[in-house]
């Protein structure tokens, strides 16, 4: 008689393979993490990885989707915060992300950004999730800014989707430029420039 598979084990196990190759991955990069680095760091037997994932190509696309997951239901969490203005709600967003930058040291950057440097001009299959990821992200940004007068934020000459589109494109360019120069003055400048704010 086969046996059962205990789903909620199977499904803890897996999410922690994929939260520990997040981490991995955006330490360093796709190409440099080997599977017996994932499953020694998670702690999980030798061999039992393709238990899970049927490729290391199927991993990464899965750990871009639970990165993407994640940051995309923080940013709804902030963006869409109805007892805020949403200028404050926007401004919020980008100070959550920089205080994150500034937790892990200003290193490792973003994984979609570090995704999409290493792999998107490559592989299709990231290519397309990638480019689905960072349109649903920008749309959330976007329907905030539909709230505020965007003059506010110098962005009066652009449609909702443009200035969404332009904030998330300003700040992973500051994410790039963070990892160059190794602190935080890129995302400052950022917040500096978009809010007036100085951190």
């Amino acid at each position: 008689m086969a046996r059962t598979r205990n789903e909620e084990a199977y499904n803890d196990t897996r999410s922690k393979l994929l939260t520990v190759g997040m981490s991995l991955i955006r330490a360093g990069s796709y190409e440099s993490v080997g599977i017996n680095d994932v499953l020694r760091t998670s702690g999980s037997p030798k061999g039992s990885f393709y238990h899970y994932f049927q490729s290391k190509e199927v991993f990464g696309l899965e750990v871009a989707k639970h990165y993407h997951a994640q940051q995309l239901q923080s940013a709804k969490d902030v963006l869409q915060n109805s007892e805020q203005a949403a200028l404050e709600r926007l401004s919020a967003f980008f100070q959550m992300a920089y205080d994150d930058f500034k937790a892990r040291g200003f290193t490792q950057g973003c994984l979609m950004c570090n995704l999409s440097t290493e792999l998107a001009d490559e592989q299709p299959a990231f290519q397309k999730l990638l480019r689905e990821h960072w349109h649903a992200l920008s749309s959330e940004i976007a329907t905030c800014i539909a709230e505020l007068d965007k003059s506010e934020i110098g962005l009066e000459h652009l449609s909702d989707a443009e200035a969404g589109d332009w904030l998330l494109n300003s700040w992973s360019g500051a994410l790039t430029r963070m990892k160059a120069v190794g602190d935080g003055e890129p995302l400052r400048l950022f917040l500096k420039t978009t809010f007036k704010k100085v951190n």
